[in-house]
This record gives C-alpha cells, sequence and structure tokens, in this order.
C-alpha cells in the first residue's frame, strides 16, 4: 500500500508539472490560472482543519489528516464507508479540505466539487475547503478551488434530491 501512495504522490506531482506548463484552462467557474497566478485565492487556516483528504480518484482517496493506517500504511478510504472511519477516528466535523491534483478542470472539476461537499456535508461537517495538490504537504499556500460553509439541513435535502 505504500507502494501505492508514493505512486499517487508521484502522479500527483507529474499531473502538477504538466498543467503548469500547459497554456490555459477550460474557463470552469472554478479552474484558477496555476500555481503562480497571483490572483487566485490561497488557504491560509491550516490550523483549523480536523480532516484532510488526498484525492486522486474515487478508487485512490486518502484520509492523510488524522492518518488512516493499518500496520504504518496508509489505506484507501471510499466515498461510502468515509463517515465510519471518521467516527473511529473521532474526528470533530468542523473544517474538512480535499486536496484534488491539477488534471481535474472543468466540468470534472465542479461534479467533483459537488460531489464531495455532499459527501463530507452528510458527515457532518460545516466546512468544505477544495484546494488544488502543490508539492510539499503543507495547506497553507495552495490555491483555493472552493471554500464553502455547510448548513447541514441543506446539505441533507441536496443529499436526498432536494
Amino acid at each position: 500500500m505504500k507502494k501505492l501512495y508514493w505512486i499517487g504522490k508521484a502522479v500527483l506531482t507529474l499531473a502538477f508539472v504538466l498543467s503548469v506548463s500547459s497554456c490555459a484552462l477550460n474557463g470552469s467557474k472554478y479552474s484558477v490560472m496555476g500555481p503562480f497566478d497571483e490572483s487566485a485565492p490561497r488557504f491560509t487556516d491550516e490550523d483549523s482543519v480536523n480532516a484532510v483528504l488526498q484525492f486522486s480518484s474515487w478508487d485512490y482517496t486518502f484520509l492523510v489528516r488524522p492518518q488512516y493506517t493499518q500496520d504504518g500504511y496508509l489505506q484507501q478510504v471510499h466515498r461510502g464507508d468515509l463517515n465510519g472511519v471518521l467516527n473511529r477516528l473521532n474526528v470533530r466535523r468542523g473544517t474538512a479540505v480535499v486536496v484534488v491534483g491539477w488534471t481535474y478542470n472543468g466540468d470534472s472539476l465542479n461534479q467533483l466539487v459537488t460531489d464531495w461537499k455532499n459527501i463530507l456535508g452528510g458527515c457532518g461537517f460545516q466546512r468544505v475547503v477544495v484546494l488544488r495538490a502543490q508539492l510539499s504537504n503543507k495547506l497553507n499556500g495552495s490555491v483555493v478551488v472552493d471554500d464553502s460553509t455547510l448548513h447541514v439541513g441543506s446539505v441533507q435535502g441536496l443529499s436526498r434530491g432536494g
């Protein structure tokens, strides 16, 4: 599993380098020009974060704060199992951060943000922040894709289709 973790990190790094070298993004409401765009909003609340998920794909998502491990190896977290994992680790439901790679843009990024807000809102989080991955493990300074304060009643209504 640790090998998969490092492969995932390498893929995220490669995706980051490729996206920085590309000329333009497709204009999504969540698109930003890149990690060196001075006008892009940056995250500054790392100390108040209760949970951090590293999202590579729906099959390769890891809870890295607090670390969800078995025998010292990070374990994949599937969205359907997330609430149970958070309960076992006694995670407070204040702020959750999802770190996504630079390959997600346009409609796929819009859907990803919506899905994570519904999933984490359904787990009881009050705030969900989606950040772009950066080369370090620090959250502060990361480009903010979306920062939403959730109201539990409205999130439950969304997840029921209302």
